[in-house]
């Protein structure tokens, strides 16, 4: 009886699994490496020191998301335009376009360092995947691209593999993280700077809009709310588990010599004489891979946006001609970044904190979206937001607009 009953769980979960899961350890793309690592050499593990109320946030406000979308069968983008017009649509879509496209030119510039890490005529090679994975989205269904999404995931494995094989002090680790940082001021703008970027790139603008929309895609209903609420969780505490591995990595190699770098590239280089051959090929090998996830999603989440508030056809289950305008907004944001990615001398990764810590500071506004959908009984019911996330949210929402606010005066004076 027991195991029926545990097999007709698990039967329930695989088939919701996926947008909790790919949105929460997709955050951890390109630009995620690139932001842990250069924070993790400039701070070491007191880059970590909110990972805890991060991945509570993460799980809490992702878990929320994707319940109004359930409930109401719509993505945020539907429903912004539906509750507050058309200007308030135009004016979100062009901050989150902004902001997402600051991601992309990251995760293109990351595939681009992994490609040369790898000792590859990065160009051809560069171009050739960029147009594997467009066909790939145009002729792929939902169902074909979830599985490659989620078979993606293996490769960041290579981050645990590489932060153990660099023998790290375990107690440093945990105090720096979870307890009081002792290796750094914690006074210091730059360090509160570096944390909001952190969070910036772990709870992202676009994920909370892209699980929502992955989630209308996939046709989730009501009957999977619980399901879906272990994994949105189970994600939020794989992402940051994951980026605790970075850190790791990075912290017992990089910041215990005092060598400060500026992006996933030079980490894995750095690493290299430090930790040998092998742990810098495996840290290469989950850049290139969360390269490959960020440069699949991010711009799919923009698309959704785009096309669910200006009322165009949004799923991955439509060919291109029924689709053209969701597929073109994919399209042209890789295209965009590629094209700058090309030119020898720039190194997008310069806007690595700069861009995650606007991720960071954008976030109260979709926070203020999410309240207000959650907890509105006509819309949501009987499952309208109640307890400790409505609450959770809220101090979130507070907290960052505080510290964002602290942040520029002291980088002002």
């Amino acid at each position: 009886m027991i195991w029926k009953n545990f097999k007709k769980r698990l039967v329930i979960f695989l088939a919701i699994v996926g947008p909790g899961l790919i949105t929460a350890v997709a955050d951890n793309d390109a630009a995620g490496v690139a932001t842990y690592s250069v924070a993790a050499s400039l701070y070491g593990m007191a880059s970590q020191y909110l990972v805890i109320p991060t991945t509570i946030l993460l799980g809490v406000t992702q878990e929320i998301g994707a319940r109004i979308s359930i409930v109401t069968g719509k993505g945020l983008g539907s429903l912004i335009r539906e509750k507050y017009g058309v200007k308030m649509a135009i004016g979100i879509f062009f901050l989150y376009f902004f902001v997402n496209q600051t991601v992309v030119l990251q995760d293109v510039t990351g595939l681009k360092s992994a490609i040369q890490l790898f000792g590859l005529p990065w160009e051809i090679v560069l171009i050739l995947t960029c147009l594997l994975l467009v066909v790939m989205v145009i002729k792929l269904n939902f169902k074909k691209l979830q599985k490659v999404f989620l078979f993606m995931i293996l490769f960041y494995v290579s981050y645990v593999i590489s932060a153990i094989l660099v023998h790290p002090d375990w107690k440093e680790a945990i105090q720096e993280s979870f307890i009081l940082p002792k290796k750094v001021n914690i006074m210091d703008p730059g360090y509160w700077f570096s944390l909001i970027a952190v969070l910036g790139t772990t709870v992202t603008l676009w994920g909370q809009f892209f699980i929502s929309s992955f989630i209308v895609d996939k046709g989730l209903t009501k009957g999977d709310l619980k399901a879906n609420k272990v994994e949105v969780y189970g994600g939020a505490f794989l992402t940051n588990f994951l980026s605790w591995m970075m850190a790791i990595a990075v912290t017992f190699t990089l910041f215990t010599n005092h060598i400060m770098v500026t992006d996933g590239f030079a980490a894995a280089k750095a690493i290299e004489p430090l930790a040998g051959n092998f742990s810098a090929s495996l840290f290469a090998i989950g850049l290139f891979a969360a390269s490959i996830l960020g440069l699949f999603i991010v711009p799919l989440a923009t698309a959704y946006v785009f096309t669910e508030m200006f009322g165009y056809e949004r799923t991955l289950n439509v060919d291109f001609k029924t689709g053209k305008v969701f597929y073109i907004f994919f399209v042209l944001q890789i295209l965009i970044a590629l094209i700058i990615a090309l030119f020898p001398g720039i190194n997008l990764f310069s806007l690595t904190l700069w861009g995650n810590y606007l991720n960071g500071a954008a976030l109260p506004v979709v926070f203020f979206f999410i309240i207000r959908f959650s907890e509105n009984k006509e819309i949501m019911g009987e499952h309208a937001a109640k307890g400790f996330g409505k609450w959770v949210v809220r101090f979130a929402l507070f907290v960052i607009v505080g510290a964002v606010s602290v942040s520029v005066l002291q980088n002002f004076i």
